[in-house]
């Protein structure tokens, strides 16, 4: 238990270097709230060293058959927490993940939130594209392309700004290992075509690119605790 909390403090750490000043602040705060609350000084966080590696594979509860973009945000969470990202496909494509089970657990948490914050927003979008255009066909599709193009942002923004985030993103050779083993049948295409509706698409950028992270990694870290207390 231990390591996946100091492991979670790490990481927020790394946020706290972040060139957005709200998510630094709320990660600082964040990993000093886990430090007090688990009695562990910085100077156990940068001793520890965590010699075993757990890789481990999680099926999420995060399916597609049309959204394809939602393949293309797992992906893009994946490669920004050492992991690796492909799908059980049966009727359905379903998000499963592969790394070390901290990651695992974050990756999990962050694409769930990001679909939340997607949904939500699109859904305060119809009416008002509706009234306009008596469509919405492929407005969902447009705002979710440019939250994804605004995180990549983010996050590349993060890498040049902090070394420490960079380790972050590294895979182990263990889930390099592990994925290399696995056996898949054929590839899902997860591309798709932007459909027009350029406010919306801009609007998912804005939004991509102020997406906050922190709140979520330490909200999974409590709920880790509480399922093992």
């Amino acid at each position: 238990m231990k390591n996946k909390i100091i492991s979670k403090i790490k990481k927020l750490f790394a946020l706290s270097e972040s060139s957005n000043e709200h998510e630094a602040k709320s990660a600082l705060i964040k990993a000093q709230e886990l430090l007090i609350k688990h009695k562990l000084s910085i100077k156990e966080i940068k001793e520890y060293k965590n010699t075993k590696i757990n890789v481990i594979e999680n099926k999420t509860n995060v399916s597609f058959t049309k959204a394809k973009w939602k393949g293309r945000l797992a992906y893009v969470i994946a490669e920004n927490f050492g992991c690796y990202s492909y799908f059980k496909t049966r009727r359905k494509n379903t998000v499963a993940f592969m790394g070390k089970d901290e990651d695992v657990t974050v990756c999990t948490i962050v694409l769930e939130y990001a679909i939340d914050c997607i949904n939500n927003t699109v859904k305060k979008l119809r009416p008002q594209y509706y009234k306009k255009y008596n469509t919405t066909k492929g407005l969902e599709n447009d705002y979710a392309l440019g939250f994804i193009d605004g995180l990549e942002t983010a996050f590349e923004k993060q890498k040049i700004s902090n070394q420490e985030w960079r380790l972050v993103l590294v895979k182990d050779q263990a889930v390099i290992d592990r994925y290399n083993d696995m056996k898949f049948k054929g590839s899902i295409n997860t591309g798709t075509n932007f459909k027009g509706f350029n406010q919306v698409y801009k609007q998912g950028v804005e939004d991509g690119e102020k997406f906050s992270i922190t709140d979520k990694i330490a909200e999974g870290e409590e709920q880790i605790l509480e399922l093992n207390d």
